[in-house]
């Protein structure tokens, strides 16, 4: 089992290549074979393809693209031995800006599955408290 540090630096490598260098294939390294993400826009039939092969087609469409090309800030990152979660901000051409936490399972050195959560930031918010 890997160590938490470790975790963390492939997930936070997984997010360079996705979201920095823009290159999919390496991404694509990353993913276990068995990789499921439950992301419920993220298009995926187990007959005609892999869910590591579906989540790095979803970055190939339009609205990936505009994902995979916004700018994103990582604001915290929590590891143990077989998670990590990414607290995120990410700016896209159109407003608003989304809040965006990310839990990753790992196994046997890769990323095996992932859930998300995003919650586009109000302008005018209730509290001073922020999001992120």
């Amino acid at each position: 089992m890997s160590t938490p540090e470790e975790n963390q630096k492939i997930v936070e490598e997984l997010l360079r290549r996705v979201f920095d260098v823009h290159d999919l294939d390496a991404a694509l390294e990353l993913l276990h074979e068995d990789f499921v993400s439950h992301n419920p826009l993220i298009p995926h039939d187990p007959a005609t393809t892999s869910g590591r092969q579906a989540f790095i087609d979803y970055f190939r469409t339009p609205a990936g693209q505009v994902l995979m090309h916004a700018h994103s800030e990582v604001r915290r990152i929590v590891a143990d031995a077989e998670h990590v979660v990414v607290h995120s901000r990410i700016s896209r051409s159109q407003p608003p800006d989304v809040a965006v936490v990310d839990i990753l399972r790992l196994r046997d050195g890769l990323v095996v599955e992932h859930w998300d959560v995003v919650q586009p930031i109000p302008d005018s918010p209730a509290n001073q408290h922020g999001m992120v």
